[in-house]
């Protein structure tokens, strides 16, 4: 078995993390293209196929969203956030602070609507509509702890070496 070397500063959870956007990657085109086939040679098609790609689709998105929220990769512009003194700490604010209101809204409102919604069944495969919308309740949870830790950063000193 070959082994993959790994690239300087590439942690197990982003490896992790883009093996899962490369599995979903693939299971989405292959579906794709196998409807496709059936669809224009055979005169048939998958019919919970659609589903299920939008279905990889979302999880791909809220696990990139997220992966980004924790990297500092997604919000704010490098050149201001990066700076150094008092900008800095109240970009920091700023963005945890939106982080805990947009994941708190996601959270409580997506988790009502999944609540009232969930025992509708998918058209094709039957699953339950909660399926497309669990993965953002459970997102904007995690967005309200990354920004709650952004903003405890800002208080939390580091001793120097």
């Amino acid at each position: 078995m070959s082994s993959i070397k790994n690239p300087k500063g590439l942690s197990a959870w982003r490896r992790i993390e883009i093996a899962i956007y490369v599995v979903l990657g693939i299971a989405m085109t292959l579906l794709m293209f196998s409807n496709a086939v059936m669809r224009y040679v055979f005169d048939s098609s998958i019919v919970w196929s659609e589903e299920v790609i939008r279905l990889f689709f979302v999880l791909a998105m809220f696990i990139a969203i997220t992966g980004g929220f924790i990297r500092n990769e997604h919000i704010g512009f490098d050149s201001l956030a990066k700076r150094p003194g008092a900008f800095n700490l109240i970009f920091k604010a700023v963005t945890g602070l939106c982080l805990v209101v947009v994941g708190g809204l996601l959270a409580y409102e997506g988790g009502k609507f999944t609540l009232m919604t969930g025992d509708v069944p998918l058209p094709a495969t039957n699953m339950p509509t909660s399926l497309f919308m669990w993965p953002g309740v459970v997102a904007g949870g995690v967005w309200v702890v990354i920004g709650l830790a952004k903003i405890a950063a800002i208080f939390v000193r580091k001793e120097s070496a």
